[in-house]
């Protein structure tokens, strides 16, 4: 049977779906992605897998957004899938037209966090609910990431309550696990960084660079810290995306130097080689904002067993347990954050127990091996089958 993935970035089905797509694939069915050309579309192509270049903008335009629906029609019509599963929200929502257009039987939609949230204008809350809504009537299974937003769906009545499921997230606990790291090769990746022989302390985040990831009140803690913690040195990890709508890496650098902490501060780009960059941290920090699923960053920072200090928005309060995986602090506010990592900067024994804890957590809620379970259960009771 086949299954097509759709998706707004290249980056994104790298990232985020590729475990699902090699767990398919390694289960005989044929899958197959569709998203916006890039050098990670290539990548994956290179490597194999069947990718379809199709320009879907992650901002609507009524031109581009009939071209992109357009094309989406004539792939899935072509290709006669068995089921299309979207993702993020203009791709998911395009991806859903053309796939009724095309006769689809099966439509499903992984929200990686639903696009109206506490911190959306009124206008735009409305918005992007009415979206959802509509787009909701022409779908036969919409997962979440987390608890929070199946409840506020039922609570909103954005679908029959029949038509939720929880999916969760995972990580290859494998793969992020300290026991793995070699010693000389984190010393060389170290040195590589520029990091000082003389950073006893390191801190980090991941994300893209834009603006709600946060990250510029990570820069604005980290100077508040170091007064206290003068050995202390800050990992930003992660690079901005094409066509990001709120880029922020000139902002970040400018702000660096501003605070005069530009020998405090890393800022690494694009990585490849994350376990090892998480293995170098004492502390990891999610200074998200706005919305989230349910951040994969935390998950492979408490799979490294690694204390997180995340913010107090819907995914990051659920997978951090306060006080006991890590500490959840108000968003957009840098003494708080820095106030909760310094709690945790002064005390190695809190560090290790919270880090402990994370790592068990992990290994008991959010081991890929059971999204994928859930995932399989879902697809056989639309009636996919497996070889």
């Amino acid at each position: 049977m086949k299954i097509l993935h759709i998706c707004a970035l290249g980056g994104t089905a790298e990232t985020l779906l590729l475990p699902q797509i090699k767990y398919f694939l390694s289960q005989k069915l044929e899958v197959e992605i569709a998203c916006s050309p890039g050098k990670e579309v290539e990548e994956l192509q290179n490597k194999g897998y069947k990718v379809h270049p199709i320009n879907i903008e992650r901002k609507i335009s009524l031109i581009s957004t009939l071209k992109s629906t357009y094309q989406l029609t004539k792939i899935i019509q072509k290709n006669q899938y068995d089921l299309v599963h979207v993702h993020t929200p203009i791709a998911a929502f395009l991806g859903r037209i053309a796939a009724k257009i095309a006769g689809v039987k099966r439509i499903v939609y992984t929200s990686h966090g639903l696009p109206f949230h506490d911190l959306s204008t009124p206008t735009k809350y409305k918005f992007y609910f009415i979206i959802e809504k509509l787009a909701a009537l022409i779908t036969d299974l919409i997962l979440s990431q987390n608890y929070e937003d199946i409840t506020t769906a039922t609570k909103l009545s954005l679908c029959p309550p029949e038509k939720l499921g929880y999916l969760g997230n995972g990580i290859d606990i494998n793969i992020f696990q300290r026991d793995r790291l070699n010693a000389s090769h984190q010393n060389k990746l170290r040195k590589s960084l520029g990091i000082p022989d003389t950073a006893d302390l390191i801190i980090g985040t991941i994300g893209r660079l834009t603006r709600k990831k946060g990250s510029e009140y990570l820069i604005e803690a980290t100077a508040k810290l170091i007064p206290q913690f003068p050995n202390l040195h800050t990992l930003v990890i992660g690079s901005e995306c094409i066509g990001d709508p709120e880029p922020i890496q000139a902002q970040l650098i400018e702000q660096i130097y501003t605070l005069g902490i530009e020998n405090h501060v890393t800022l690494t780009g694009e990585r490849q080689d994350v376990p090892e960059l998480l293995g170098l941290l004492d502390i990891f920090t999610l200074p998200t904002f706005t919305h989230e699923g349910l951040p994969r960053s935390i998950l492979e920072a408490m799979s490294m067993s690694l204390p997180v200090v995340a913010t107090d928005i819907r995914g990051c309060r659920e997978a951090v347990v306060h006080r006991k995986t890590g500490l959840i602090v108000p968003y957009q506010n840098s003494d708080k954050l820095a106030e909760a990592l310094g709690t945790l900067l002064s005390n190695s024994q809190l560090r290790q127990a919270y880090g402990k804890a994370s790592r068990e957590r992990v290994e008991a809620e959010y081991d890929e091996e059971l999204v994928f379970q859930r995932l399989v259960q879902f697809y056989k009771e639309l009636g996919i089958v497996f070889p």
